[in-house]
């Protein structure tokens, strides 16, 4: 996002970002409240139809109340690139500022946040076919060594095939050490880790309450199982629970535990963000976001 999509040089950027069950969400909606804003999800997989309980995409009535970008954009199985993310996120943003509102980008996938944040110059690194199809071939552990050899940096999730071939296709352009857009903040919620495991279990237990399984069964039934290389955390886990191979207690062990290695993945990626201004309680962070926005 070059500097030239900033409508004028007063149009901020909010970024709100923080691991899985941080808080993040609720908190963007009070801060889309307060300044007029319009929120664009970061997040790769509430972008995916049909998969809104077990990736806790927002609500109808959230996104009723505070209209929502990024959200419900691609089929559930569909792949989606960062390039893709950031060209349509752009998109949101300059649409949103020209209409005088304020653009917040929320998330916790740190690869879509930083496209932005820093403005990677991803469209020069159009992805090869060829080159691709070969390394779809390898192995984890051949496509880490690939990675390692170039010196590039590992992905978010350095165990997903298709992260490690998209830093090899765009040649390590994710680095951390550029720029920030200009008018650009980026504001973290990171409560301790007792709260984020708290935090974590209470979610999964409203899921399953709010009817997670049947959705998965839904969505099998239209699309079929779901690949192994989906992100969703939740979903593989579930059919297993649906075939019989795990029980409700295994299944739910497995989700809370999974989710929990996301969030120590996520904390991994954004600590070496120096821009981020962190805050271990929503209260905290409306403050000072409250005096870069003041009312």
């Amino acid at each position: 996002m070059s500097q030239s999509v900033i409508k004028n040089q007063s149009s901020k950027i909010i970024f709100i970002v923080g691991p899985t069950a941080s808080g993040k969400s609720s908190l963007a909606m009070e801060v889309a409240r307060r300044h007029n804003g319009e929120i664009i999800c970061a997040d790769s997989q509430t972008l995916r139809k049909e998969l809104d309980i077990g990736t806790a995409k927002p609500s109808k009535k959230d996104q009723m109340e505070i209209p929502h970008h990024m959200v419900d954009v691609i089929e559930p199985y569909a792949d989606f690139s960062v390039t893709q993310f950031q060209a349509m996120a752009k998109k949101h943003i300059v649409d949103i500022q020209n209409r005088d509102k304020l653009p917040i980008v929320v998330g916790g996938t740190g690869l879509y946040i930083d496209s932005l944040f820093f403005d990677y110059d991803l469209d020069s690194h159009a992805e090869n076919n060829e080159y691709k199809k070969t390394l779809q071939k390898k192995t984890v552990t051949e496509l880490q060594a690939l990675v390692k050899s170039n010196n590039f940096e590992l992905p978010e999730n350095s165990e997903n095939p298709r992260h490690l071939i998209g830093v090899l296709l765009r040649k390590n352009s994710n680095k951390k050490n550029e720029v920030p857009i200009k008018n650009a903040r980026m504001f973290g919620l990171l409560p301790s880790d007792d709260e984020l495991k708290r935090k974590i279990a209470s979610r999964a237990d409203s899921m399953f309450s709010q009817g997670f399984v049947d959705e998965v069964r839904d969505v099998i039934d239209k699309h079929g199982e779901p690949p192994s290389r989906l992100d969703a955390i939740g979903y593989p886990i579930a059919l297993e629970y649906i075939k019989d191979v795990i029980t409700f207690d295994e299944m739910r062990e497995l989700f809370t535990r999974g989710d929990w290695q996301y969030v120590r993945r996520q904390k991994s990626w954004f600590k070496r963000n120096e821009h981020i201004e962190w805050s271990t309680t929503s209260d905290e962070m409306i403050k000072k976001i409250e005096q870069v926005l003041p009312s």
